[in-house]
């Protein structure tokens, strides 16, 4: 059984979902440090040709605050704001009445919690990309372990055979000695995002949240895309 684990990001970038895709059972690593300025609570869209993020407005907490205690503040009208960005930037794209599909569902959704925020809509988007993985948080099991020795912990409490890493784990589970530690077997994802069209740009802009592909490529080209 293939597994791979992960913290939940804020609309992620294409490589997440292509990694969620070649796994049985994803586990959302959301009981994880928060980490200020990272893709926790942001991501990357292009608005007028240029780069600009969209980030959750969070409320004060203690440095070591997890990702499924991390507040958010409610009272900034942040849902309002992203969907009006995302609209205006995108609403003459090719594909606009698919990503308005899931800034209707961004609207809508009613969270206080940015991981249970991030995870519904990452299982929204999973779902429209027909990617059919079984979803899990670590939380669950209340390991307390860090690095390289919780994620064992996590693999071997589900009694998986295969863990897939994204290529930015590798370095670090081989010096921590993950292969001499488990059983299960370590495998690398290797995915680099490849060129699609974006509209009215002569040269490509690649890092951007999942938003730009499918407001280029609509969901059925964008789950050939990430898959």
């Amino acid at each position: 059984m293939k597994c791979a684990i992960m913290q939940p990001h804020y609309f992620p970038w294409p490589g997440y979902f292509n990694l969620m895709s070649k796994v049985d059972k994803f586990i959302f690593l959301d009981d994880a440090q928060f980490s200020k300025n990272s893709w926790h609570n942001r991501n990357l869209i292009l608005s007028e040709k240029k780069k600009i993020w969209i980030t959750v407005p969070l409320k004060s907490s203690k440095i070591k605050t997890k990702i499924m205690d991390k507040k958010i503040d409610t009272g900034k009208e942040w849902q309002l704001k992203h969907v009006k960005t995302l609209a205006q930037s995108y609403s003459k794209h090719l594909y606009s009445k698919d990503l308005f599909e899931l800034l209707d569902f961004l609207q809508n959704v009613n969270y206080n919690n940015l991981s249970d925020l991030n995870t519904s809509i990452i299982k929204f988007i999973a779902d429209k990309l027909k990617i059919k993985v079984e979803f899990i948080n670590s939380s669950l099991f209340s390991i307390d372990d860090k690095r390289t020795t919780k994620l064992i912990k996590i693999l071997e409490k589900i009694e998986a055979t295969e863990y897939l890493s994204p290529k930015g784990g590798e370095e670090y589970l081989k010096s921590d000695n993950f292969e001499k530690l488990t059983t299960v077997k370590l495998k690398i994802n290797n995915y680099e995002s490849k060129n699609y069209n974006q509209k009215n740009l002569d040269k490509f802009i690649s890092n951007l949240s999942i938003i730009d592909v499918i407001a280029n490529c609509g969901w059925t080209g964008t789950a050939k895309y990430v898959k």
